[in-house]
C-alpha cells in the first residue's frame, strides 16, 4: 500500500487532488493532508509518506523549502512539484532538490493520473508489495474531453469546479503572457484567445449579453496593439463573468453574499473598490457588510482587499515587464511612491526589489 500525502493551501485543489486519487488509483491512500509549511512537517514528522505532492507557494515555510528537508533527512519520498509559475529557477531548483515531477496547475486529471504512476512504478511501498499490487484506472475515452486548445481545457475545468478567482487569474496570466511577446504584434493571438473564450461560452450554451458582444466585435475589428492591454482584459473579464454566472448563488445565504463580494473584488481591482461599492453590488449597506465580512472571513474588508491588491501587483512584477508606475495605476494606488511604500510594508521588499528575484 502507497501512503500519499497533499500539501496545498487552498481548499479546493486540495479537494480537487484527493477526490482524483481516490476515485481512480489502487493500491494507495492519502495519508494527510496539510495547508501550510508547519502542517507539513508535523506530517512528515508523523508519517510514513511514499510520494508527496506539494504546493511550492505554501507558506511558512515553503514547500521547496520542505523538500529540502525531506532530502536532508535522507527520505526516499517521490515529489511532485504542483505550481501556477513557470519559471527557470522553480525548475533549476526542482532538479537540485531531486523533484520527481513538475505540474503546471490548474492540473489536468490525465496529467495528475500520468506523473503518479511513473513515481509509484518505481517507488517501492512501505509494506512491500508485489509488482501488481497497485493499478492506476484511467477515466474511459469517452469522459475524457480534451479541447483544442489545451487553454480551453484549463479554463473549463476550473468553471466546473466553481474556481472563479483561479479561472480569473488564469485568463489574466494567458494576456499578460501574448503580450509579453514583445517581438510581434499581439493582436492575432489576442483574438485566438478571443476564440477560445466564445467558443467554451458557446459549448457549454450559453450566450454573451447584448452589450458585451457588440464590445466583442469592436475589438475584432481594432489595431488591438500594446496600449490596447486593458482593454481587452475587460472584455475576457467579463465573457469570465458569463461562464460562471449561472452558479452564482445570488446572495441568498451569508457565506454566498460574500463569495459574489469576492468574486466582484477580484475583477474589480483595477477600478479602486471601495467597501461603498461592494455594498452597492450585494446590495446591502456599507455598515452590516462590514460586519458580515468580518465574520465569515475573520479579516476586515479593508484589509482583505489590501492584500488582494498587493498579491495581483506581485504577479504583474513577476509575469509582466509593465513599469512600476503601470502597476500602482493598474491597482489603483493613489501613485507610484504610495504603493512603492505599501508593498515594502506588506511585503518587506520594494517592487524592484521583488522583480529582480525572479529575473
Amino acid at each position: 500500500m502507497f501512503d500519499i500525502a497533499i500539501i496545498e493551501d487552498e481548499e479546493l485543489e486540495r479537494r480537487a487532488l484527493r477526490s482524483i486519487l481516490e476515485k481512480n488509483l489502487d493500491g494507495a491512500r492519502i495519508v494527510g493532508e496539510a495547508r501550510n509549511g508547519t502542517e507539513a512537517m508535523a506530517l512528515i514528522d508523523g508519517q510514513h509518506i511514499d510520494l508527496m505532492l506539494i504546493d511550492i507557494k505554501i507558506p511558512r515555510p515553503n514547500g521547496l523549502e520542505i523538500i529540502q528537508s525531506v532530502r536532508d533527512r535522507g527520505l526516499a519520498t517521490k515529489v511532485i512539484i504542483l505550481t501556477a509559475y513557470d519559471y527557470f529557477e522553480i525548475m533549476q531548483t526542482a532538479i537540485h532538490l531531486k523533484a520527481d515531477n513538475f505540474l503546471l496547475k490548474p492540473i489536468r486529471t490525465e496529467d495528475l493520473l500520468k506523473a503518479v504512476h511513473e513515481c509509484l512504478a518505481t517507488h517501492e511501498p512501505m509494506a512491500a508489495r508485489a509488482a501488481g499490487a497497485w493499478t492506476v484506472t484511467a477515466p474511459a475515452p469517452d469522459a475524457i474531453r480534451v479541447p483544442e486548445p489545451p487553454v480551453a481545457d484549463r479554463i473549463a475545468g476550473l468553471v466546473d469546479h466553481s474556481a472563479y478567482r483561479e479561472c480569473l487569474a488564469l485568463v489574466r496570466r494567458h494576456l499578460e503572457a501574448i503580450y509579453a511577446q514583445r517581438e510581434a504584434s499581439p493582436r492575432r493571438a489576442v483574438l485566438e484567445f478571443l476564440r477560445i473564450m466564445l467558443q467554451v461560452v458557446e459549448v457549454r450554451g450559453l450566450a454573451l449579453p447584448p452589450a458585451l458582444a457588440r464590445h466583442v466585435e469592436a475589438l475584432e475589428s481594432q489595431r488591438l496593439d500594446m496600449h490596447s492591454h486593458f482593454q481587452v482584459q475587460e472584455v475576457l473579464c467579463q465573457i469570465t463573468d458569463v461562464l460562471f454566472e449561472a452558479s452564482e448563488s445570488g446572495g441568498a445565504h451569508a457565506s454566498g453574499r460574500i463569495q459574489d463580494v469576492l468574486n466582484y473584488i477580484e475583477r474589480n481591482l483595477h477600478k479602486g473598490v471601495t467597501l461603498e461599492d461592494a455594498a452597492d453590488f450585494a446590495q446591502i449597506s456599507p455598515c452590516y457588510l462590514s460586519r458580515l465580512f468580518r465574520k465569515e472571513m475573520d479579516v476586515t474588508f479593508i484589509s482583505y482587499l489590501k492584500t488582494q491588491r498587493i498579491e495581483r501587483a506581485k504577479e504583474l512584477l513577476q509575469d509582466s515587464d509593465l513599469p512600476i508606475t503601470n502597476v500602482s495605476l493598474d491597482l489603483s494606488f493613489q501613485d507610484a511612491n504610495y504603493f512603492c511604500k505599501a508593498f515594502k510594508k506588506e511585503v518587506g521588499l520594494s517592487p524592484s526589489e521583488y522583480r529582480r528575484r525572479f529575473r
